[in-house]
């Protein structure tokens, strides 16, 4: 009985999307922005999907930076701070070290992402771009 029901809810789900299609009308996606943002597009599958997973990665490359700037402000206050006592100054250059081997990490895995993508012709890897703010 559980499987019936099931079988004519999936038939009706197909119906209703195959009446849309049909029809010529489009499904407006409100997470793809084609112009003004919030109005939503459409767009394949796999363009979808590509477009989620450049946005992902670039935002982890972004949280990453932001996070390796508060290090090295950090870092370099406790170097300043440190003033005679030897363990604060080890500490901080400790954490500075790391901050910089932190920030070659976030390059490379930028630099290889982006050499996957144009070597494996994928397209949402080659239009990773990091945006930077800019004077108006």
């Amino acid at each position: 009985m559980a499987t019936a029901h099931l079988l004519i809810q999936f038939h009706l789900k197909m119906t209703i999307i195959k009446d849309i299609m049909a029809a010529g009308n489009t499904i407006t996606n409100p997470a793809i922005t084609t112009g003004d943002f919030g109005k939503g597009g459409t767009a394949a599958g796999t363009t979808i999907i590509g477009k989620l997973l450049a946005n992902i990665f670039t935002a982890m490359i972004i949280v990453g930076a932001i996070i390796l700037v508060i290090m090295i402000i950090w870092s370099g206050l406790a170097i300043i701070t440190a003033g005679d006592n030897k363990e604060k100054l080890q500490g901080a250059q400790k954490r500075l070290t790391w901050a910089l081997v932190g920030f070659v990490i976030l390059v490379c895995v930028f630099a290889i992402a982006s050499f996957i993508g144009n070597f494996l012709g994928l397209e949402w890897l080659k239009t990773l771009s990091l945006p930077f703010p800019t004077p108006k």
